[in-house]
């Protein structure tokens, strides 16, 4: 600062004459002196877009009146005397470095402070997954059923799936299309759903319900003895057996002879049969034991015994069937013809024997259907004549016959629908009547015919078909009638 002084100077001798006015000027040194370098600068990331600012206060000689902000060595803000700042408008996922300079009323500028550093986050995903599409569920057991479905998709990315059964939550699952819900009750229909996530915890809506039935118990028990079997010499040459029918927790389907211990025949549901061709005079022993769909054979019935009659009368045997042959019909029956034979008195019936084992007495018939039989195998049959007296011809000349192999397809044909936009038709089918592998708006679709063939099916099952309708605005109709069929 500068100040002025005015002298009035007068009458001063030696001078001369009048009076003088004289001017002297004095002054103070420039402040040069910059403020202290700003300390503790700290960058705190607050959104996205957002990274606040703070650091400690700057001193001066003279007095800090501001400071100035930097962003990677660009000024971005000149401030008052505050030491905090709020940088915003930046780029999600990005980082940025800030330093600080103070400065004074006279422009000295402290030395920039220590670098901050901080990284903005991602924005926020607030966008759910698609839902998963093709959920589709199959009863492998009688206590599991297994799911499989399309991946949903996500603008980021699936990270998992939640399995609903009747709307309850069953299993949190990774990044798979595929469950197996074990532990299930046989013979229950259950009914899933199921929806996506994201890491973000964003939750597709949830799949079209789906539903199936669980497989019946395996048969494990085996049918009751049969009981009061009896067995009664006719001829010198037949012995006639009967009994009472066993029991089964599911059914009997038939029953096995044994004659010595060695089985002789194997019949349907009977109880009753007539063992030809024994010797006179000769005492026979046998037992019967029931057996099942699922392979289960009840423990033998008590023996009985019986004698055959000492040969009287006709002692002259039939003569030999001619003509046997074996048609397979299926994949589980072969049918045998023959001509008949002849007899001086009768014949009266005949013995089907296949594998060198009779399976069936029959009367004066020239045909037999041989059924339960394994699919893709060869069966070797004869047949032999008998009279009354109990006389047998020879073995007829074997015929053989391979059943057919497993028809595992359905063809299914169905009426035109007329409708506006007709697209085309889905063919839906199950297990279980009224329950389909693929829920309504997931069937097979087969384009705009009235036809389709079904492949793959599993043999011993029976299935059950309906089609819909659906138009160019993917509208569906509902299920035609039902239809089934057992693939054997």
């Amino acid at each position: 600062m500068v100040f002025a002084v005015l002298l009035a100077v007068q009458g001063l001798s030696g001078c001369g004459g009048g009076g003088a006015e004289v001017s002297l000027a004095s002054s103070t040194p420039a402040d040069a002196v910059a403020p202290s370098t700003p300390t503790g600068l700290a960058a705190a990331v607050m959104s996205p877009s957002q990274i606040d600012l703070s650091w400690n206060a700057a001193s001066d000689n003279v007095g800090v009146v501001g400071y100035n902000v930097y962003r990677g060595g660009v000024q971005i803000a000149a401030l008052g005397v505050v030491t905090t700042f709020q940088n915003t408008g930046l780029v999600a996922s990005t980082t940025y470095s800030y330093a600080v300079r103070a400065r004074d009323g006279a422009g000295n500028m402290s030395a920039p402070s220590s670098s901050a550093n901080a990284t903005t986050p991602a924005q926020p995903d607030t966008t759910a997954p698609s839902t998963p599409m093709g959920l589709s569920a199959s009863a492998v057991s009688s206590s599991q059923i297994n799911l499989s479905w399309t991946a949903a998709t996500d603008n980021v990315g699936v990270t998992g799936y939640n399995v609903f059964r009747g709307g309850v939550q069953i299993a949190t699952l990774g990044s798979v299309t595929t469950f197996q819900n074990s532990g299930l009750t046989a013979s229950t229909t259950y009914s899933y759903t199921v929806q996506a996530f994201d890491s973000a915890g964003n939750v597709s809506p949830p799949t079209i319900s789906t539903s199936a039935t669980t497989q019946a118990t395996p048969d494990t028990v085996a049918p009751s003895a049969p009981t009061g079997i009896t067995a009664t010499a006719v001829s010198s040459s037949q012995i006639n057996l009967s009994w009472t029918a066993s029991t089964d927790n599911v059914g009997v389907t038939g029953y096995n002879v044994y004659r010595g211990g060695v089985q002789i025949a194997t019949l349907g549901v009977v109880t009753s049969f007539q063992n030809n061709g024994l010797t006179a005079s000769t005492t026979y022993s046998y037992t019967v034991r029931a057996r099942d769909a699922a392979g289960n054979i009840s423990a033998p019935s008590s023996p009985a015994s019986a004698t055959t009659q000492a040969p009287v009368g006709d002692t002259t045997a039939p003569s030999t069937p001619t003509g046997l042959t074996a048609s397979a019909v299926s994949s589980s029956q072969i049918n045998l013809s023959w001509t008949a034979a002849t007899d001086n008195v009768g014949v009266i019936g005949y013995n089907i024997y296949r594998g060198g084992m009779q399976i069936a007495s029959v009367g004066a018939v020239t045909t037999f259907q041989n059924t339960g039989l394994t699919a893709s195998t060869t069966y070797s049959y004869t047949v032999r004549a008998r009279d009354a007296a109990g006389n047998v011809s020879g073995d007829s000349i074997a015929a053989n016959a391979t059943t057919q192999a497993p028809n595992t397809t359905a063809i299914l044909t169905w009426d035109p629908v007329t409708a506006t936009n007709l697209s085309g038709y889905r063919v839906y089918y199950g297990t279980a009547p009224g329950t389909y592998f693929q829920a309504l708006g997931q069937g097979v679709s087969v384009g705009n015919t009235t036809n389709h063939t079904v492949t793959g099916l599993s043999v011993g099952t029976r299935y059950y078909f309906a089609v819909t309708a659906f138009d160019t605005s993917n509208n569906e109709s509902g299920y035609s009638n039902e239809v089934f069929k057992d693939i054997q």
